[in-house]
């Protein structure tokens, strides 16, 4: 691999574009579209759970406890996951640096299949008692300690794949693989839902989603054996530099600038998302009193921007770099922000949403960040670590805490995401003077 000198912020000159930017091949294509399967799986998953929360609330919880508790329990049981993501990050990120990217980026996806499957073959409460909550609890927990190593692999094996200088856009795909996820999840509970109405949806037209989400990671896990290791871990094993001691270990003692830097990117756009694409569903509907149907139209406006907002964003990445990339996606989200809350109009939420979701486009950054900051030997430990405990910390608390700013200070919608996308663009040029190699050249980009 052809190391090309760093610039300033990572960019590079336009004369110089169009020579360091190197076509993709179709073995990069592959090992791109096996490795975003099980992003799209987990945010299919997180999407189908959240809208099916109310069905799952009366199906594994007794009917004489109060709707609102059951629910409560419900997305108690949810944040469960988040929760112990990081455990099962630090699990497989650790046998991903010391036994191989490649086997452990199979066993992720099945761990994460597995428990999605077998969520929709459960019983209820009216079959199996306290069990049927005590075993929803136990797969979701399944379902987060494999959600917790699957997007640090998957971003290394991407990066340690694909040319350098097109490490933007690989990285921006995976984001976008995200949004299909989502898109995927939130059209197969309008699907069940038009398809089972009523009482049938409760009965068993909940369970579909699930199942084919189940299924659709055991195919791509299978479908994953037909990558071949990264070329870096199989040049880490031919020089003998696999970590022989814990990876934590030299990561404190190495790389501490490199965990606070990616810790504050991961924090940031995970605040972002949480803030401005997540919790506003909410808030339309129960502070501004919006149809549903209203914000559910907005939010497919909203997924699908955020798709090509990804695809932009890691693009220009490559050939603007970090700083100017992120801080104009910074500008585009506060605009959206602007638009949307300043004076909130139901017909024209939709159209505040999609410069809203073209806005996220600085969440390449943070993708190549955390992949450009630490060494192959201890690269995905480093990802697992600070990604996995920003989205514990800031994904699954912020939501709650957006609920209580917003109730009392609308601004609240505008001031919070906007300060965060600022602070992402803010952590880019800091962060590019501590770029390390993908591999073993000399300079860092």
């Amino acid at each position: 691999m052809q190391e090309i000198p760093a610039r300033a912020g990572g960019a590079v000159p336009p004369a110089e574009t169009e020579a360091a930017l190197p076509r993709l091949g179709r073995e990069h294509l592959r090992v791109l579209g096996l490795s975003t399967l099980g992003g799209a799986l987990e945010f299919y998953e997180f999407i189908i759970f959240i809208y099916l929360a109310p069905v799952l609330s009366a199906v594994m919880f007794p009917a004489e406890v109060p709707a609102w508790i059951r629910q409560l329990q419900t997305l108690g049981i949810f944040a469960a996951g988040y929760l112990i993501r990081p455990f099962g990050g630090i699990l497989l990120s650790m046998l991903g640096d010391r036994v191989g990217r490649k086997r452990i980026f199979a066993v992720s996806l099945i761990l994460m299949a597995a428990p999605t499957f077998a969520i929709g073959l459960l019983p209820g409460y009216a079959q199996v008692g306290v069990a049927a909550p005590l075993l929803l609890l136990l797969l979701r927990m399944c379902q987060g300690l494999a959600m917790g190593g699957e997007l640090p692999i998957a971003l290394t094996f991407i990066a340690e794949h694909v040319p350098t200088r097109r490490l933007g856009l690989a990285t921006g795909s995976l984001g976008a693989a995200f949004t299909v996820g989502s898109l995927a999840g939130l059209l197969a509970v309008i699907g069940v839902s038009t398809a089972f109405p009523g009482a049938a949806l409760q009965e068993f037209g909940w369970r579909l989603p699930f199942i084919a989400g189940g299924v659709f990671g055991f195919l791509s896990a299978y479908l994953r054996r037909y990558v071949s290791e990264t070329p870096v871990f199989e040049e880490m094993r031919q020089r003998k530099q696999l970590s022989q001691a814990m990876p934590f270990r030299t990561l404190f003692r190495r790389y501490p600038v490199e965990v606070v830097l990616c810790l504050l990117a991961s924090a940031s756009t995970a605040g972002v998302l949480a803030s401005a694409a997540l919790y506003p569903m909410t808030y339309l509907q129960v502070e501004l009193g919006f149809a549903r149907a209203v914000v559910n139209q907005a939010q497919l406006w909203l997924l699908a921007s955020m798709l090509a907002g990804t695809l932009a964003g890691g693009y220009l990445i490559d050939v603007l770099g970090w700083f100017k990339a992120t801080g104009m996606f910074a500008a585009i989200l506060l605009a959206g922000l602007l638009f949307t809350y300043v004076a909130p109009d139901p017909a024209t939420l939709r159209y505040g949403f999609a410069i809203i979701g073209f806005g996220t486009g600085l969440t390449p950054m943070m993708y190549n960040l955390l992949v450009r900051s630490f060494t192959a030997p201890v690269r995905v430990t480093g990802i697992a670590l600070t990604y996995n405990v920003a989205q514990a910390l800031v994904g699954g608390l912020l939501p709650v805490l957006m609920a209580s700013l917003a109730h009392f200070d609308r601004w609240a919608m505008i001031y919070v995401p906007a300060a965060l996308g600022l602070l992402a663009a803010a952590i880019a040029p800091a962060a590019a003077r501590y770029r390390k190699p993908i591999g073993f050249g000399a300079g860092p980009d």
